[in-house]
C-alpha cells in the first residue's frame, strides 16, 4: 500500500497504544467478538465515502490500522503512516469508544504528514465538531453528518483554494485559529446513488474474512429512523438533530439485490441487512422479499432486525426467502415499563409472540434477543425480572437455539443521543461531557473507569459490579439449559467474572498510589498476574 493518495480514510482502533498501554477491557466486547475489544469493523459510510470519491476522480483507500494493528504485534505504525503518502488523512470518529484512538491516530497523521490535512468525521466528530477543530490543534477540520458529498466539496475546495475552508456541513479551522462552521444542509445524495460493497477499496480486509465464522458484511436498508429511542445516537432525533435528516431515506430491494450479488462474487457468505424495513411499510417488504427471492448470490445466512415484535405473516413472508435468516430484537430490558420508557414501545406479551412465531420456522429462522444493562429506570428488582425473562425465554426454546437471549453492559452513552443531550429528562447524569471526556476516560486502565454515565438509580461502580452480576447469571442459564458444557461455563465464569473482578479491585488499589512510578509498577503486576491466570485457563 505504499504510493500517493488522495485521501486515505483511516479505522483507528479503540485504543491507539492498546498493546503498549495496560488496559483492562473487560467485557467491552462481550456481545461483539468478532469486531474484537478494538472494534475492528469500519462503518459502512466508510465505503460509500471512498466509492464517491473515487467515483470523483479522487484515489482513495480505506486502511483498517486496528485490523493491522490486532493480528501483527510487531506491525509499526509509524513506519506505516508515514510511507501512506497522502494529500488528506480522514480518521473515523463514529462510535464513541474510538474516541482516544482516533483523537491519536489523527495527532500522529499530522507529526508524520504536517503538510497535510486530517480530517475527522462520524456521528461522535459531528457532535464534538468545534471542540475538535477548537481544541486539538491537529484536527484541521471536522466533516459533519453524512459525509459523502460534504467531503468531496470540501477536497474540492482544498484543491482550489490551497487551505481549509468552511464549506456546508463542515468545520475548520482557519489561518488565525477561528472556528468556522459550514452551513448545515440537509443530505443531497440519494442512498440509492451510494455503493456499499466496495470491499475492494479497504485494506486488509481480514476483519470480515475471519476464520472462526463465514466472511460477512453489512448493508444498510436506510438512513435515518423513525423510532427515538432514549440512548441511540441513531435515533430519529439524533439524525434530525445532527445529521438533518427529518425522514428515513430507504435503499431501493433491486438495488439491495444487486449488493448481495455484488459481495457474494466478492467470496462473502453472509450479510446483515442493518435497519427494520417494515420501517417503509408493507409494500417496500414485499418488493425485498421478492428481491431476495430472485438472487443469484451464494449467500448462506441474512442477518435482519426487528424493531418491534413481528406478526406470524411478516415473519413466514420472511421465511418464504428460503436462505437460513437471523433475526435480532432488543427489548433491553425484561420490564415492560423500564423498556417503554427507553423508547421501546412494546410488552413481554407481543415480545413472546414473536418467539412463538419464529419458533415454527425450525431451521430456516433464528432469533437472537439482546438486553442491555445500564437504563436509565432500571432497578435491583427490575434486573431480577429481566433475568427471569432470560429463562422463559430458555425454558421456551427448549434446547434447540433457534431463539437464544444475548446480553452487554451499555458502558458508554452515545454522543448526540436524546439521554445524551437530556440527560436529566431521561434518568442519566453524565460523567462524561466531552470529546474530550471521553477520551481521557478511555484512557484509564480499566472497563469499570470508561463508563460514561449514571443513573438515578445506579453510580458508576454499582453499573460495574451489575455487569458480572448478570454475565454470571446468563453464564449459569445457559449452563442450566445446555447451551454452555460444564468446561465451556467455568471457563466464560473465570474469564469474565472472577477475572474482572481480580482486575477491578487490582486497578482500584494502584489508582490509589499518589506516586506514578509506583502506580504503573502496581498495573504492571497485575497485568503479569491477569495473564498468568488467562494462561491456566488456556491451558484447561
Amino acid at each position: 500500500m505504499k504510493g500517493m493518495y488522495d485521501v486515505v480514510l483511516i479505522h483507528p482502533p479503540a485504543l491507539y497504544d492498546f498493546r503498549k498501554r495496560i488496559a483492562f477491557s473487560g467485557p467491552v466486547a462481550y456481545t461483539v467478538g468478532e469486531s474484537s475489544d478494538q472494534f475492528i469493523i469500519p462503518p459502512i459510510g466508510m465505503f460509500s465515502m471512498a466509492d464517491f470519491l473515487e467515483r470523483n476522480g479522487y484515489k482513495v483507500v480505506i486502511d483498517n490500522l486496528g485490523d493491522r494493528m490486532i493480528h501483527d504485534s510487531t506491525f509499526d505504525v509509524e513506519r506505516h503512516l508515514r510511507r501512506l503518502e497522502s494529500r488528506v488523512y480522514g480518521v473515523g470518529l463514529h462510535w464513541a469508544v474510538h474516541s482516544q484512538g482516533a483523537l491519536e491516530v489523527a495527532r500522529l497523521c499530522k507529526r508524520l504528514h504536517p503538510d497535510s490535512t486530517v480530517v475527522l468525521g462520524g456521528l461522535t466528530s459531528t457532535v464534538f465538531h468545534a471542540e475538535a477543530v477548537g481544541k486539538f490543534s491537529f484536527v484541521d477540520a471536522v466533516v459533519r453528518g453524512e459525509a459523502e458529498k460534504p467531503l468531496l466539496e470540501f477536497l474540492d475546495s482544498l484543491e482550489r483554494r490551497g487551505k481549509p475552508t468552511p464549506v456546508p456541513n463542515t468545520t475548520v479551522r482557519d489561518e488565525d485559529g477561528r472556528i468556522l462552521v459550514g452551513e448545515p444542509r440537509r443530505p443531497e445524495v440519494d442512498i440509492n446513488d451510494l455503493e456499499f460493497a466496495r470491499i475492494d477499496l479497504l485494506e486488509p480486509k481480514r476483519a470480515f474474512f475471519s476464520s472462526f465464522m463465514p466472511p460477512h458484511f453489512s448493508l444498510p436498508v436506510c438512513r435515518g429512523c423513525t423510532y427515538s429511542c432514549a440512548a441511540c445516537g441513531g435515533s430519529s432525533y439524533s439524525y434530525r438533530t445532527y445529521l438533518n435528516r427529518e425522514a428515513p431515506s430507504f435503499r431501493r430491494p433491486e438495488r439491495l439485490r444487486e449488493d448481495l450479488e455484488k459481495l457474494s462474487e466478492q467470496g462473502v457468505k453472509a450479510v446483515f441487512l442493518f435497519q427494520d424495513p417494515r420501517m417503509a411499510g408493507a409494500g417496500y417488504c414485499e418488493e425485498l422479499v421478492k428481491e431476495l427471492k430472485s438472487s443469484n448470490a451464494s449467500i448462506l445466512n441474512i442477518s435482519m432486525e426487528l424493531f418491534e415484535p413481528a406478526d406470524e405473516k411478516y415473519l413466514g413472508f420472511l421465511a418464504s426467502v428460503g436462505i437460513p435468516l437471523t433475526l435480532t430484537i432488543s427489548p433491553e430490558s425484561g420490564v415492560d415499563e423500564v423498556r417503554m420508557l427507553h423508547g421501546r414501545g412494546y410488552s413481554n406479551r407481543e415480545l413472546f409472540k414473536t418467539i412463538e412465531a419464529c419458533r415454527k420456522h425450525g431451521d430456516l429462522m433464528r432469533l437472537i434477543v439482546f438486553f442491555m444493562l445500564g437504563l436509565a429506570h432500571e432497578t435491583e428488582d427490575t434486573l431480577k425480572e429481566t433475568v427471569n425473562l432470560w429463562e422463559r425465554i430458555c425454558l421456551l426454546d427448549g434446547g434447540h437455539r433457534t431463539v437464544v437471549f444475548a446480553f452487554g453492559p451499555m458502558i458508554l452513552l452515545d454522543p448526540g443521543s436524546p439521554a445524551f443531550d437530556s440527560p436529566g429528562e431521561h434518568g442519566y447524569k453524565l460523567a462524561f461531557k466531552s470529546l474530550e471526556d471521553y477520551a481521557n476516560g478511555m484512557s484509564m486502565p480499566s472497563w469499570h473507569q470508561w463508563i460514561s454515565y449514571e443513573t438515578k438509580f445506579f453510580d458508576r461502580a454499582k453499573i460495574a459490579d451489575l455487569t458480572l452480576k448478570l454475565i454470571e447469571r446468563a453464564i449459569d442459564l445457559r449452563e442450566k439449559y445446555g447451551i454452555y458444557d460444564k468446561l465451556q461455563a467455568f471457563r466464560e465464569r473465570s474469564y469474565f467474572v472472577l477475572l474482572n473482578r481480580m482486575i477491578m479491585r487490582g486497578v482500584e488499589k494502584a489508582m490509589r498510589s499518589r506516586d506514578e512510578a509506583e502506580r504503573l509498577l502496581k498495573l504492571q503486576r497485575l497485568k503479569e498476574a491477569v495473564n498468568e491466570y488467562v494462561s491456566r485457563l488456556q491451558l484447561m
